[in-house]
């Protein structure tokens, strides 16, 4: 397969393996599911002509057309529906405008299949044999590292490592004027070298400059910062929100809890509230964090957006970057 660049073909072939009635798309051989989103399905596959892995994430465009994302008010006032289908496309987009394939920090996109017979489209990426870097318990807001990681001990070099893995893959991102604007742990994956790279592109926006700036939300509630709830009428840069949303994602794999979590999980205005106004708090299940990590992780959590750490303050922080 070529390395180099992302191969997009519309010569899809259909069949299923005889003994094992897998479904075979092209040289691809799907194995089992290894993820679900809002809108696709994630599987293990094997390319057959050379037997490496790969993960195959898979669009029903006829499922998409169908489901409405949201519906909201359009800038001349009327109501108008998005499609979860504007995602995947976006997706694609991205990762076609962007030199992905020669970045380290962000899941590589390798070919893109389109099924126009079937209204389906495969988007081949690299494997990352170790899975999502962390699971959530939905109902009580608890995270679980990843079973080759040690969930009750705390090693702070490696967050180190995994902190300057994903911020690398942001400064990426915003170097080209893209905001990703759903960084979360479950959208950090983990390699057996104990790298972590960025995925999932969907909510992903080109931004046409530098000071840009908007009014729409995206991402995950529990992830959303300040600037979002205080100043709700006020237009916002999304850059400072990733590098919030980077904070909270690194919180959750160090204390493997949300840094604002309401008594009652559904309490909305009560985590609005903490987000807006409460301090974080490390003295956290009982894991001790040095002191320069706090001085870090309060730079990141800078409720006030321009003074907040930017990508590039990250990736050059000395402390983050010595042995």
């Amino acid at each position: 397969m070529d390395e180099e660049k992302i191969i997009e073909t519309r010569d899809v072939t259909v069949s299923r393996d005889e003994e094992t009635n897998s479904k075979i798309v092209n040289n691809f051989k799907f194995k089992e599911t290894i993820g679900k989103g809002i809108y696709s399905k994630v599987k293990k596959c094997i390319d057959l002509t050379t037997n490496k892995e790969y993960a195959v994430k898979i669009f029903n465009y006829r499922l998409l057309k169908k489901k409405k994302k949201s519906v909201g008010t359009s800038l001349n006032g009327t109501l108008e529906a998005h499609y979860m289908i504007e995602d995947a496309l976006n997706e694609i987009k991205i990762y076609k405008e962007l030199p992905i394939l020669k970045n380290e920090n962000i899941l590589k996109l390798y070919q893109i299949l389109i099924d126009e017979k079937n209204e389906k489209t495969y988007l081949i990426f690299e494997f990352a044999d170790y899975g999502p870097i962390t699971t959530i318990d939905e109902n009580t807001g608890e995270f679980t590292l990843n079973s080759h990681l040690n969930n009750n001990e705390y090693n702070e070099s490696l967050i180190k490592s995994f902190m300057l893995d994903i911020a690398k893959g942001i400064y990426f991102l915003h170097s080209n004027n893209i905001v990703h604007r759903d960084i979360k742990s479950d959208n950090i994956v983990l390699f057996s070298n104990n790298h972590c790279k960025l995925t999932d592109l969907g909510l992903a926006l080109k931004l046409n400059d530098e000071n840009e700036k908007f009014s729409m939300t995206e991402g995950n509630i529990y992830f959303y910062p300040p600037e979002f709830i205080v100043n709700e009428d006020e237009l916002f840069s999304y850059k400072p929100v990733d590098i919030w949303a980077f904070g909270v994602t690194i919180y959750t794999i160090i204390f493997k809890k949300l840094p604002f979590l309401p008594e009652i999980v559904s309490d909305i205005m009560g985590l609005f509230q903490m987000i807006s106004e409460a301090k974080v708090n490390y003295n956290v299940n009982g894991i001790q964090i040095s002191e320069e990590m706090k001085i870090l992780l309060g730079h990141i959590f800078e409720k006030d957006p321009a003074k907040r750490f930017t990508a590039k303050d990250i990736v050059e922080y000395p402390w983050l970057i010595q042995e």
